[in-house]
């Protein structure tokens, strides 16, 4: 889905979201939580569709940048865990946009 070849990976907080029903692969992005801005990443997420598989992994720092909104949407996807993602964490996640439950697949 993502790779260096692919040159689709950054530093930071990296995504790809994959259609629930298909197993498309629908989009790829990544957001540098060091040297970027939040608001891109939080306008990206809040334009997640229902049903849709949301997998997460940060490269170097992806962490800094955070701030509570971005935080309480990706909680939303399903992670318990980025509300203690600090700085230079290694962590992934794989959730979905209305997951009603907390994902068992973060780490």
């Amino acid at each position: 889905l993502m790779s260096g070849v692919k040159n689709n990976v950054g530093r930071g907080i990296n995504i790809a979201l994959v259609n629930g029903k298909t197993g498309e692969l629908l989009d790829t992005k990544f957001f540098d939580m060091w040297g970027g801005e939040v608001a891109p990443l939080i306008e990206f997420l809040k334009t997640i569709q229902d049903g849709t598989i949301v997998l997460m992994t940060t490269y170097d720092d992806g962490a800094t940048k955070l701030n509570e909104e971005a935080r309480k949407l990706i909680a939303e996807l399903g992670s318990t865990s980025i509300t203690n993602l600090g700085f230079r964490d290694n962590w992934v996640f794989c959730g979905g946009k209305g997951i009603k439950t907390k994902s068992p697949f973060e780490q």
